[in-house]
């Protein structure tokens, strides 16, 4: 058995049933991330000292067969914008290189409750925006593993962990997945908490979750899921899968187009509903209400900050703020209700579909570290607040992976889920990366 391919259902049964031990376990990531680390650059922060004396605390609580919960003993990555209790979070900035919390991010508190080990933290792209980080994507260390969620996205994809978190304004979560070729769910807001981490715009940001498959997905989302979430129906009728072209058929690569053509024609023989569905006049002005809404909030979030420390920011972070603090409030407020409006439409969809589907990102991930990629396709589900998963699709001719999304109804977690799980095996994703 090598606990560097195990799943989140696999190792948690292993430690269990005794078969794997916790600080085993750790201590074959932490040899997985001596090798790969010094290429791919996933990490900010792990306390070695610390993280090896809890997993022993976890092996001995497994051999008297006492289980804090579902992940008991399981490692797991943390975005580096989630307050960590004793660990340092940067967010990305020499501003924050020294902070310590007193408390953890509710979500990371509920990790170690269902009997999670915070490996470490990972990298985040300065305060969660576009000026790259220093992660490479595992595929191909020439190309960008997106962002901002890159050290999450590219740590699980690499094997150093088998989850981990990240947050999603734009499309910080679905596209490195993509890039990445791993799977996702970012959740509707309520869903998952975001109390004590370090906001971008607090209208748009969501948390979010990388694993390798959908049940691993699953797990975690059990773990995280704030509330009680509807439970799929568990009725086996056929799933009705509205197609999206338009926008994003026409924003998206050749080979993308070609990847999402091919599956979408699998679905039917595979006895899913398939139809082309069209999308609300509204969604035509998206982009300048997203723009709006997140150049606005975050020049509020970093406005003191900012005025003390501006030459300490990136230049996309920087141009963000600055242009943000020049949108009169009566344009954010408009842009709010259109907002409201665009939900209204959008969710119309869903009156023909279980779920729709589009691709997760334009292509495979752009060749160079100097940008994280386009979020062009995550965006308007961000927008919308419906849940949203990646699945990787396929590898193309540069030996990179493309993904598709599956967007669900407005706290219709458990359904996506559900119906994500149905469409895995239709896709038959076996792929992984050579750490190039």
């Amino acid at each position: 058995m090598n606990p560097d391919d195990l799943s989140i259902a696999a190792a948690a049964s292993a430690i269990r049933d005794g078969t794997l031990s916790p600080l085993d376990y750790v201590r074959a990531l932490l040899r997985r991330i001596d090798v790969l680390e010094p290429r791919i650059q996933a990490w900010v922060n792990i306390d070695r000292e610390a993280v090896l004396a809890e997993a022993k605390q976890y092996e001995a609580e497994a051999g008297k067969k006492q289980f804090r919960g579902s992940l008991h003993g399981v490692p797991v990555g943390i975005k580096d914008i989630f307050y960590t209790k004793g660990l340092k979070t940067s967010m990305g900035s020499v501003l924050f290189k020294d902070f310590i919390p007193n408390e953890d991010a509710r979500a990371v508190a509920k990790l170690k409750e269902a009997g999670a080990i915070v490996l470490g933290k990972t990298v985040t792209t300065q305060f969660a925006y576009l000026d790259p980080g220093t992660t490479r994507n595992p595929w191909n260390i020439a190309h960008t593993p997106g962002g901002s969620s890159s050290g999450s996205a590219a740590a699980v994809a690499a094997r150093m962990c088998p989850a981990a978190i990240g947050t999603q304004t734009v499309g910080s979560v679905g596209r490195p997945a993509a890039f990445c070729g791993i799977v996702s769910l970012v959740p509707s807001r309520q869903r998952m908490s975001l109390q004590n981490v370090f906001p971008l715009a607090w209208s748009l940001d969501h948390a979010g979750i990388f694993a390798r498959s959908v049940a691993d997905i699953q797990l975690m989302f059990n773990a995280l899921a704030e509330g009680s979430p509807e439970k799929a129906s568990g009725k086996q009728r056929p799933v009705r899968i509205g197609l999206l072209r338009g926008f994003f058929y026409e924003n998206a690569t050749p080979e993308m187009r070609t990847s999402y053509d091919e599956l979408a024609n699998k679905l039917p023989t595979a006895g899913f509903l398939v139809h082309d569905a069209r999308l609300p006049e509204i969604f035509e002005i998206h982009q300048p209400m997203l723009r709006t809404i997140l150049r606005s909030e975050a020049a509020s979030v970093h406005e003191r900050l900012f005025g003390d420390h501006a030459s300490t920011y990136g230049p996309r972070v920087r141009a963000l703020i600055e242009t943000g603090m020049l949108v009169e409030a009566a344009d954010y407020l408009r842009a709010k209700r259109l907002r409201r409006n665009y939900q209204r439409q959008m969710a119309r969809l869903f009156e023909s579909a279980d779920v729709l589907m589009t691709p997760a990102a334009r292509g495979t991930a752009p060749r160079g570290l100097e940008t994280t990629g386009d979020a062009m396709m995550n965006g308007p589900w961000t927008l919308s607040d419906f849940p949203t998963m990646t699945l990787p699709l396929a590898v193309c001719s540069d030996e990179m992976p493309v993904g598709i999304q599956l967007t669900g109804p407005p706290l219709q977690e458990s359904a996506l889920l559900d119906i994500a799980a149905r469409i895995e095996p239709v896709i038959g994703w076996a792929f992984q990366p050579s750490n190039r």
